[in-house]
C-alpha cells in the first residue's frame, strides 16, 4: 500500500466559484474546487504544502511522510460565518498584511 495525501477543502461561501492552486514542494499539482477532495500518492520522505489564489495565499505546511501512511488534511479560507459578512472591511487586512493567512491548511 502507498502512503497517500487526503486534502479536503471545505463548503463555504467566501471563494466557491474559484479554485485553489495546490503546490506541493514548490510544485503546482493541481487546482482544488469548493467542498473537494484530492488524493496524491507520495514516498515515504518530507513535504511542504501550500495553496494560492491569485496574490494571496496559505501558510506553508510541512509534514513527513512515513510508509504505508495515510496524512489528512484541511483546507479553506478563515473568513467564515458572521466574519464574511465584514469581508469588505476584513479583505484589505490580509491583501496588504496577511497575504499568507488568506488561505489555510491544517490537520484533519
Amino acid at each position: 500500500m502507498a502512503s497517500i495525501l487526503e486534502l479536503k477543502r471545505t463548503n463555504q461561501y467566501s471563494n466557491w466559484l474559484r479554485n485553489f492552486k495546490v503546490f506541493l514542494n514548490g510544485i503546482e499539482y493541481e487546482k482544488i474546487a469548493n467542498d473537494e477532495t484530492i488524493r496524491y500518492e507520495l514516498e515515504p520522505g518530507e513535504y511542504e504544502l501550500y495553496l494560492k489564489i491569485d496574490w494571496c495565499g496559505s501558510n506553508r505546511y510541512s509534514f513527513t511522510v512515513q510508509e504505508n501512511e495515510i496524512i489528512q488534511l484541511e483546507c479553506g479560507c478563515p473568513i467564515r460565518g458572521w466574519k464574511f459578512l465584514l469581508q469588505p472591511f476584513i479583505m484589505p487586512y490580509y491583501i496588504f498584511f496577511n497575504l499568507d493567512k488568506y488561505l489555510y491548511i491544517k490537520s484533519k
